[in-house]
């Protein structure tokens, strides 16, 4: 049972960030990547501000002393990730995202190896190498293996990739609180992009006044779980168990969305349910001690 709240964190914030896989496509069609973007950061301090004040009661003189960190974490993480994501999902279909989505727990086993100096076993290897195996079964399995190509959404989907294994690497030598680094690195990303949503906005983006009520509740969505709660728990994940293990979990976004999708009245295929026990046996596999 001790073990099993250990890895809490990260299996949720693998569930969270599948409903933005599951969400988002359609708020992106009412309003933009730029202003989505933006908007989740905004909305997401909603929630982040109060949860530090009242969990950590966090001093301005420790977030000061990491301000070079943390600038660089909303960056990588937060703004740039997020854009390219965005953006590679209005050109690339969502088998492809998820599939190349998958790569992230071997580039951070990879890149925690030599910049974390962080050991990775045989069997890690071995579950790494399945789970990723299961994701690709999982989201290739179901029919729709046509719409897999390569172009430019997945280039930046692997520019995305890039950006958020720097940013894992960083995660460990953040001595702030999770929910008050989270939060605090939330509202510099805010500040980055809202002269970039107001630029948006004047070349002749005005979605925000034409959204219906269906799109404000997914932006609010967007803000509050995979940003907000997703990324607090992702922090978390990263200082309790490393970077490693933390970065294993991604593998279950694919499952955990087609159980989404189950929920909401569609169906999975036998394929789906093949590759997603092989993502849970590789994620379980890879993050045995």
């Amino acid at each position: 049972m001790q073990q099993f709240r250990a890895y809490l964190p990260a299996l949720l914030s693998a569930l969270f960030w599948a409903t933005n896989f599951a969400f988002s496509p359609a708020v992106l069609d009412a309003i933009g990547p730029i202003q989505l973007t933006g908007a989740r950061w905004i909305i997401s301090l909603v929630l982040l501000v109060p949860l530090a004040i009242i969990l950590e009661k966090p001093t301005w003189g420790g977030i000061r002393a990491e301000w070079k960190l943390h600038i660089v974490q909303s960056l990588l993480g937060y703004a740039g990730y997020a854009l390219l994501l965005y953006y590679a999902l209005t050109t690339t279909s969502p088998v492809t995202a998820a599939v190349l989505v998958a790569l992230n727990p071997a580039s951070i086993a990879i890149a925690a190896r030599y910049v974390l100096h962080e050991r990775i076993t045989t069997r890690g290897k071995i579950g790494i190498g399945i789970s990723f195996i299961g994701a690709v079964v999982v989201v290739l399995g179901g029919g729709v293996v046509g719409q897999f190509s390569f172009g430019y959404g997945d280039a930046m989907l692997l520019m995305a990739t890039v950006l958020w294994t720097v940013y894992s690497m960083f995660a460990p030598r953040i001595q702030t609180p999770p929910v008050t680094a989270t939060a605090t690195q939330a509202a510099m990303s805010s500040i980055i992009m809202l002269p970039v949503m107001g630029i948006d906005v004047a070349l002749g983006n005005t979605a925000w006044v034409t959204m219906d009520t269906m799109d404000w509740i997914g932006v609010l969505w967007v803000g509050l779980i995979p940003s907000a709660a997703a990324y607090f728990l992702w922090n978390m994940s990263a200082e309790t168990i490393g970077a490693t293990r933390t970065g294993a979990s991604i593998n279950l976004i694919p499952v955990f969305t087609a159980v989404i999708v189950v929920l909401m009245g569609g169906t999975i295929t036998l394929w789906q349910i093949v590759g997603g026990a092989l993502v849970l046996a590789g994620v379980t596999l890879s993050n045995r001690r």
